[in-house]
């Protein structure tokens, strides 16, 4: 090769390595400019930069340093602030289960103290009880003490004294075996008569239990239009329409034979043992089973004859005389919105120191006390009564005035309608 040629060479070699130079030099400074632009630009974000650095457009490496080392500080402050806030969080977190292991504690405390009591006062009941046992025994002591020296005493008294005594207390217990003996005679009758009907319950067909819930539902309907009407309402429908009448107390049979006990049984058994030449008026007395029933004298009065015994009135005018009658009997009659009607019809007829029998169901009085007073206003003064049975009141009144003159003051007398179950 020619020494030109080498030359040239070598100039081409030197032209490449300075171009290589040159691009890295360039290279690096445009890095570092977009270094430096990214890091302003994140400044001003943060707001980190300084007024007076924000204002200059170009920015120097002075204040390129200045800038970093208020980054490094923010970021210090940055970092403090949370390890303060690691820490106040760590100081709160053990605060808080001091609060709890002392709130337990307390909690421990107090049902510590709160069973402590209660054993006290269990223990205080139990000493009260002890004592007031301890107190009963003593006082049983004395009793039992007094009574031996009483009986001692009482050993002296003569002997006349203790066969009057003995007589008085045989005439007061012998009046009551009867009545005792009658209705154990009448609940056994009842029991197998309840055996009979379930036997032909069973027997019965289709038919015939279809009529029989009819009768009771209509029943229950001329139930609801007696209590419902006056006495004068109730006789004009019965007197226009007659079958009714005798659906309803076929209904009442029905009825009847369902309870547990007939109160018209309790009534006749009452009456045997009244003197024979008695007058009774059966008011509302249906077909006069009473009359049928006892020795006395009885005007069975209803508002539709249903057979002989039975005079068809409205039983608040009745044709009996004043002061002719000796007993008058309400046996489940008392029906209507005139009620007082009744009672005033009663003390008319009734003779003085006459006997006034009622016998209800109980589900019709809101309070029997009421009532009875009602009758003191009427003429009436209770001298027996029967609140023992589960579903009827039996109440005995003896008239004591004649009640002529001021009627309408009286008050008004009012029982709750009996509204019987479909069955």
């Amino acid at each position: 090769m020619s020494k030109t040629n080498k030359k040239q060479k070598k100039a081409a070699a030197l032209k490449e390595k300075r171009k290589k130079t040159m691009m890295y030099t360039t290279n690096l400074t445009t890095i570092k400019k977009k270094t430096k632009t990214n890091e302003i630009n994140n400044l001003k974000k943060n707001n980190d930069m300084p007024n007076h650095i924000k204002n200059t457009n170009s920015i120097s490496s002075n204040n390129i340093k200045q800038l970093t080392k208020i980054k490094n500080e923010a970021i210090n402050s940055n970092k403090s602030k949370k390890r303060r806030i690691k820490k106040n969080k760590i100081k709160l977190e053990q605060a808080n289960g001091k609060d709890k292991q002392n709130k337990e504690s307390v909690k421990n405390k107090s049902m510590s103290q709160h069973s402590q009591t209660k054993q006290l006062n269990a223990k205080s009941k139990i000493k009260k009880k002890n004592d007031d046992s301890m107190n009963k025994i003593l006082k049983l002591k004395k009793i039992t003490e007094k009574r031996v020296k009483h009986t001692k005493d009482d050993n002296f008294i003569s002997i006349d004294k203790t066969k009057s005594f003995n007589d008085k207390n045989n005439s007061k217990t012998k009046k009551y075996p009867k009545n005792v003996q009658l209705l154990r005679e009448m609940l056994a009758t009842k029991e197998k008569s309840e055996v009979k009907q379930k036997k032909i319950k069973e027997i019965l067909p289709l038919r015939e239990r279809m009529m029989m819930k009819l009768k009771a539902s209509r029943f229950r309907y001329l139930n609801e239009t007696l209590y419902n009407n006056t006495s004068i309402q109730s006789k004009k429908y019965f007197k226009e329409d007659p079958d009714s009448f005798i659906a309803y107390h076929d209904g009442y049979k029905q009825q009847v034979a369902q309870w547990p006990l007939n109160p018209l049984d309790v009534i006749i058994a009452s009456i045997k043992n009244m003197p024979n030449d008695y007058i009774i008026a059966d008011f509302g007395c249906g077909e006069a089973m009473l009359a049928a029933s006892i020795q006395q004298k009885t005007h069975s009065f209803d508002l539709i004859s249903v057979n002989e015994r039975v005079e068809a009135c409205d039983m608040s005018h009745t044709p009996l005389l004043t002061n002719s009658v000796h007993i008058v009997v309400f046996c489940l009659s008392l029906m209507g919105t005139n009620l007082g009607d009744y009672i005033l019809e009663a003390n008319r007829v009734l003779k003085k120191d006459g006997i006034l029998k009622i016998a209800e169901i109980e589900s019709r009085f809101e309070h029997i006390e009421n009532f009875i007073k009602l009758l003191n206003d009427y003429g009436f003064v209770n001298t027996w009564k029967d609140l023992s049975q589960n579903l009827f009141y039996f109440l005995d009144f003896k008239k004591v005035k004649d009640i002529t003159t001021n009627r309408n003051k009286l008050p008004m007398i009012t029982l709750k309608s009996c509204l019987y179950k479909k069955r």
